[in-house]
């Protein structure tokens, strides 16, 4: 897979194609160098309880 495309798994490490994960991998393309995205279940309490999309920059 190419450097900085998102490859999502579900819980048994078949790969997965969702919406929300297509998404994150459009929005990684966008980002600069040094950032990631991150698909992740929503906080306790949140309305719908889905996931979420996350940003962050990279950890070194």
């Amino acid at each position: 897979m190419a450097e900085g495309q998102l490859s999502p798994q579900s819980g048994d490490d078949v790969p997965v194609s969702t919406p929300l994960h297509r998404a994150a991998g459009r929005l990684q393309s966008a980002l600069p160098a040094g950032w990631q995205v991150e698909v992740v279940g929503a906080a306790d309490g949140a309305p719908d309880s889905g996931q979420i999309l996350r940003a962050l920059p990279v950890s070194e």
